[in-house]
């Protein structure tokens, strides 16, 4: 009986100092607190981003008005290039 008093002892010896105590169970509670809170306010300012981006992909684009031609300005209309002509011709 002795003995196993002893192995015992020996193995609450060992375990209780890895234990945690009331302090170190704080500690990970407060450390907790902070990266909780800094998630929450990087998920706002993401979803906030995420809203400003999808109210900037929806609204209509502006089309920009040429300004209107003075009368010192003479107005100079672009000519297309002329379309070019393709034409495959099988090997002989």
């Amino acid at each position: 009986m002795d003995d196993r008093l002893i192995a015992l002892e020996a193995h609450f010896n060992a375990i209780l100092p890895t234990l945690a105590t009331k302090a170190d169970v704080e500690a990970l509670r407060a450390e907790i607190h902070k990266w909780m809170l800094g998630t929450i306010v990087g998920m706002f300012i993401g979803f906030a981003g995420l809203m400003l981006a999808m109210q900037n992909m929806a609204r209509q684009p502006a089309v920009a008005q040429p300004p209107a031609p003075g009368p010192a300005q003479q107005t100079r209309q672009l000519e297309a290039p002329p379309p070019s002509i393709i034409v495959n011709l099988p090997p002989k």
